[in-house]
């Protein structure tokens, strides 16, 4: 099931990101990139040491990265985030047991973690932000097939499907991955409170998180 919901999903995905891929026959990607909501950012010092894809090929996942949020990590100097995910936002709670209350964004990140741990995805560039903020698009191997990164976080149920200023999916293929996750209780959707990023961004105005 999840093989099918990744190759749906993922198609979609591939539509969307692939035409904004780095390449001499490829359209100016500025065209292309919708307006993200602001990522959520704490103060963290960069990791050292680790190089990212320059935007014409994949390049391992830096290993020295330090997650700031479950779809944002700083590597050498940089901040980078990955297309079309939502994470689950610092400082909204969720309970894991009765009695047993969580900061979401925190556990989202030690799950991505191990996700990006287990899953040794490869990366490259779709759009340099400025000196310090890159937009990237991830891939990730499973078993003997290559997947979408943030289709997979997804479908497991550690990521969701993100949305512009505007409201419109970033994505729309991620929406397949979103639903199912929702509908298996997967991952973060096994908590009846867990609170959606989306609809918080969307209910303060896409403010600053």
């Amino acid at each position: 099931m999840l093989v099918s919901i990744l190759a749906a999903s993922g198609f979609y995905a591939g539509i969307t990101i692939i035409p904004m891929l780095p390449g001499p026959s490829l359209p100016d990607a500025s065209r292309h990139l919708p307006a993200l909501i602001p990522i959520q950012a704490l103060e963290s010092q960069p990791a050292a040491g680790s190089e990212e894809s320059d935007g014409t090929q994949f390049a391992p996942f830096p290993e020295q990265a330090q997650f700031e949020t479950g779809d944002t990590w700083i590597s050498g100097g940089r901040r980078y985030r990955l297309y079309g995910l939502q994470a689950c936002l610092r400082g909204t709670s969720v309970t894991i047991t009765p009695g047993v209350v969580r900061d979401c964004g925190e556990l989202n990140v030690v799950m991505v973690q191990a996700l990006i741990r287990d899953t040794k995805p490869v990366c490259t560039t779709i759009k340099d932000i400025d000196q310090n903020n890159v937009v990237v698009g991830c891939q990730t191997t499973t078993g003997k097939r290559r997947y979408d990164l943030a289709t997979y976080m997804i479908a497991e149920g550690w990521g969701f499907a993100a949305v512009d200023i505007t409201g419109h999916l970033v994505v729309p293929g991620y929406r397949v991955a979103e639903e199912s996750a929702r509908s298996a209780r997967a991952g973060l959707w096994a908590f009846s409170d867990m609170p959606h990023p989306v609809a918080i961004l969307a209910g303060q105005g896409g403010a600053r998180r």
